[in-house]
C-alpha cells in the first residue's frame, strides 16, 4: 500500500501563497486526465518527509480532509527558491490505476567493474534518467544496473542492456549510451601527446620548399 499523506483544500491563491510559506505551509495542486486542479496545501513536515522518502513519479496517496477516499498521485514537479533553496511549491498528478504512464526514472549503476579494478580506468555515467512506460503501481523508483561486465577499457553498456521488471517498457532508444569505462587520464594525456607528435609537420630550417627555389 503507497504511503499516504494529509493535505487541506487551498483557498488563498496568488500572490498570496507567500503567507502560507511563511507559516510553514507549502502551496500545492493535484492535477489529472479528466479532471478539475485542486488547490491543496500541505505541512512543511509533512512536505519534507514525502520529498525525502519518494522521488518524482512515484505512486503515493493525498488524502484530502473533507474527502471520503484518498487520492492516488504521483509527484509530478517541484519547484524552489532560486536563492535559498527552500520548497515553493509541489505538482501531484493524479493517476488512473488501470492505465500505463509515462516517467523518467532514475538509473543507478551498481557493483564494480573489473576495468576500474585492474586497469584503473575510469567509470563514467553518461545517462541519469530512463524514460519508462508502465502502470502506476508497477513504475519502480529507480533502474541499477551492474557494471560488472565491463571488464576492458573504452567498454561501455547502452540503453538495450538494461533489463527492467516485467511490466515496464524503456521508451529511451536503446543504442544510447549509459556507461563507459575512460583510460585512465595520464594514458589519455601520453596518447594526446603522442598524437600530436605524429601529424606535426616539419619544415625545413632554410624555409618551405618554395622559399628554396632559386629564381
Amino acid at each position: 500500500m503507497p504511503d499516504t499523506y494529509t493535505a487541506i483544500a487551498r483557498e488563498v491563491m496568488g500572490k498570496k501563497v507567500n503567507v502560507l510559506r511563511n507559516n510553514g505551509v507549502i502551496p500545492a495542486n493535484i492535477y489529472g486526465r479528466g479532471i478539475d486542479s485542486v488547490p491543496v496545501q500541505i505541512q512543511w513536515p509533512e512536505a519534507r518527509g514525502m520529498l525525502n522518502a519518494h522521488g518524482r513519479n512515484v505512486l503515493i496517496q493525498i488524502q484530502i480532509e473533507g474527502e471520503p477516499e484518498a487520492r492516488s498521485v504521483v509527484i509530478r514537479d517541484f519547484t524552489r527558491d532560486p536563492v535559498n533553496g527552500s520548497l515553493q511549491h509541489i505538482d501531484f498528478f493524479q493517476v488512473d490505476l488501470t492505465r500505463k504512464i509515462q516517467a523518467d526514472i532514475p538509473v543507478q549503476l551498481v557493483g564494480e567493474s573489473p576495468a576500474v579494478h585492474t586497469y584503473g580506468g575510469v567509470l563514467v555515467q553518461s545517462l541519469e534518467l530512463l524514460h519508462v512506460e508502465a502502470l502506476p503501481t508497477e513504475i519502480p523508483e529507480s533502474i541499477q544496473v551492474s557494471v560488472e561486465s565491463l571488464g576492458e577499457l573504452e567498454s561501455s553498456l547502452t540503453v538495450g542492456d538494461i533489463q527492467v521488471p516485467e511490466g515496464v517498457s524503456i521508451l529511451t532508444a536503446p543504442d544510447v549510451g549509459l556507461a563507459q569505462i575512460a583510460r585512465p587520464r595520464v594514458e589519455q594525456e601520453i596518447g594526446e601527446l603522442q598524437e600530436g607528435v605524429g601529424t606535426e609537420e616539419i619544415v625545413p630550417s632554410g624555409g618551405s620548399e618554395a622559399e628554396s627555389e632559386t629564381d
